[in-house]
């Protein structure tokens, strides 16, 4: 399976084992995907939504590659793919969504290793270049 595009920043999204689960984050800017269905396996419930009345989002669903809908999930503006059912959520929605408490969706594995600098300012010039700067 390829890289997944994020839909925040366009970096590029990395999969990781979370439980039973294989979920998506940017390496960038933090940002997880969810594919359909995977949102409530993580927070145990089904969180109330509504697509909102905006026809699309300016991001782009990274399974898909069409443009993702505007919904309204918990208090929260969040993007929904009507095609495939996925969800992205931007750094700190996963929280807020569980009422503030925190959510480890990494359950079972120690937190990664900060990065060194010189990786995350080659991701980001590689990040800048992408965009054509």
């Amino acid at each position: 399976m390829s890289q997944l595009t994020c839909p925040g920043c366009t970096g590029q999204m990395r999969a990781f084992q979370a439980g039973k689960l294989t979920l998506d984050r940017c390496a960038f800017c933090r940002g997880l995907w969810f594919d359909g269905g995977e949102l409530e396996g993580t927070l145990g419930k089904r969180p109330a939504a509504k697509l909102t009345a905006e026809q699309e989002s300016s991001r782009r669903c990274p399974r898909c590659a069409v443009p993702m809908r505007p919904a309204e999930c918990g208090g929260l503006r969040v993007e929904f793919c009507t095609q495939c059912s996925g969800v992205f959520l931007d750094d700190g929605e996963l929280t807020a969504l569980n009422g503030g408490q925190p959510v480890r969706v990494q359950a079972g594995q120690p937190p990664p290793p900060a990065r060194p600098e010189k990786q995350v300012q080659d991701d980001v010039m590689d990040w800048l270049h992408s965009l054509g700067t």
